[in-house]
């Protein structure tokens, strides 16, 4: 069984201001021209975005128009909670699981990510996550949280 992925940061900003800038303004911050569809391809996507819902999508438009999706939305929970079903550049059928949680401290919010559900990738688990716990390091510990701290000096 291939291990879970857990990623922490703590963050200056309250519960809902961190969630907010992780999901309504993923676009500001997430590393698209190396972490995405479009990257795989030598290029940049125009955005990434979340469509904000339970059951809402995730995704990347690229520069020919189409859209390519990275995830559905299982559960969103405002200033709280994000759960959701991650199938980056795979068939939903390989989707692994990525729940972030948002939590106050006494100095913002810690943000606890956790990446499960590699088993789904059959013989290339192993591969894909270390891919993504690298990855995440990248994303949530080091764009993310640049992004939180102009965020709250802005």
């Amino acid at each position: 069984m291939t291990p879970d992925i857990r990623k922490t940061v703590d963050v200056p900003l309250t519960p809902a201001q961190a969630f907010d800038l992780f999901t309504a303004k993923l676009d500001t911050w997430w590393p698209s021209a190396t972490h995405s569809i479009s990257a795989a391809n030598n290029d940049t996507p125009l955005c990434v975005k979340i469509d904000p819902r339970k059951g809402g999508k995730i995704t990347e438009k690229l520069r020919d128009g189409t859209s390519a999706t990275w995830g559905t939305i299982t559960h969103w929970a405002p200033a709280s909670r994000l759960d959701i079903n991650w199938y980056v550049g795979r068939d939903v059928d390989a989707a692994t699981q990525v729940t972030v949680m948002f939590t106050p401290i006494d100095t913002g919010t810690r943000v606890d990510l956790t990446h499960t559900g590699f088993d789904a990738h059959g013989d290339t688990a192993m591969a894909s996550h270390d891919g993504y716990n690298a990855g995440w390091d990248h994303v949530l510990g080091h764009c993310f949280l640049a992004k939180c701290r102009i965020y709250i000096t802005a």
